[in-house]
C-alpha cells in the first residue's frame, strides 16, 4: 500500500464535514454551492455535510476574493 492508498483508507473512515467561508463575494460562489447542496445532488449521499461552525469542520470552502488584507 503506498501513501496515496493509506490517505484514501483514512478519509473514507469518516464523512467529511464543509464550513462555507465568504470573503467578500457578490454571493455568486454562495448560490452555486447552494445549488450543490440541494436534494438534486445530494452530497450526504456521499457523506458531506456542512458545518456552521469552523471548529467542526475538515474543510474549509472560501468563496470570494482573497487579498492581503482579507
Amino acid at each position: 500500500m503506498n501513501i496515496f492508498e493509506g490517505l484514501l483508507s483514512v478519509a473514507r473512515r469518516k464523512s467529511p464535514w464543509v464550513y462555507c467561508l465568504n470573503a467578500g463575494s457578490c454571493n455568486g460562489c454562495d448560490i452555486e454551492i447552494a445549488a450543490a447542496i440541494s436534494p438534486r445532488y445530494d452530497p450526504e449521499q456521499i457523506g458531506t455535510l456542512r458545518q456552521g461552525s469552523p471548529k467542526h469542520a475538515d474543510i474549509l470552502l472560501v468563496t470570494g476574493p482573497l487579498t492581503l488584507r482579507t
